[in-house]
């Protein structure tokens, strides 16, 4: 059933001091071919690589934590990779969930003072140190065409690198 609350996609943003910070972090990204999965704000130090299905359009009307650089997904490769939707629940029900779904747990508790909230993150998660991006399945994110071109100048001034190389190296 189509929905403007939610996305087809899932979008892993990228946070940064700076828009330039963001797009090295892409940079970085687009090298590597993967996401790297971190235990911040996670209860237990879980490792997970976190994501959005908040749609694109109004996610960074609510939130100004992110820069708007991100990997895009679709959400059925993420749930067939292990992703799920995190479980939002009171901070003492962490230890009733089963060990194998702690890394899940997002404290929520709005009758408390102030209230504990994340729910308009629409979170999911994947548990892994390293989301290997294959080719075609993710794409990138970025604010405008400017950074777009930025990037494939430096990704072909790379590829140009290391065909040098590797012409040396093989005659």
């Amino acid at each position: 059933m189509p929905r403007v609350d939610l996305s087809n996609d899932l979008i892993h943003w990228i946070k940064g001091d700076s828009d330039e910070e963001a797009f090295e972090i892409i940079r970085q990204i687009v090298r590597e071919q993967r996401l790297r999965g971190g235990s911040g704000h996670i209860k237990g130090r879980y490792q997970c690589v976190c994501f959005t299905e908040a749609p694109q359009t109004t996610f960074h009307d609510v939130i100004g934590r992110y820069r708007p650089f991100g990997v895009r997904v679709s959400k059925r490769w993420l749930y067939s990779e292990g992703g799920r939707p995190v479980i939002y629940q009171r901070e003492a029900e962490f230890e009733a969930l089963p060990e194998s779904h702690r890394w899940r747990h997002v404290r929520y508790e709005p009758d408390c003072e102030p209230p504990v909230d994340f729910t308009w993150e629409r979170e999911w998660r994947i548990r892994t140190d390293v989301l290997v991006l294959p080719p075609g399945e993710a794409r990138l994110v970025l604010p405008h065409q400017e950074w777009a071109d930025l990037l494939e100048a430096d990704h072909l001034e790379e590829e140009e690198y290391r065909i040098r190389l590797e012409s040396v190296a093989y005659g």
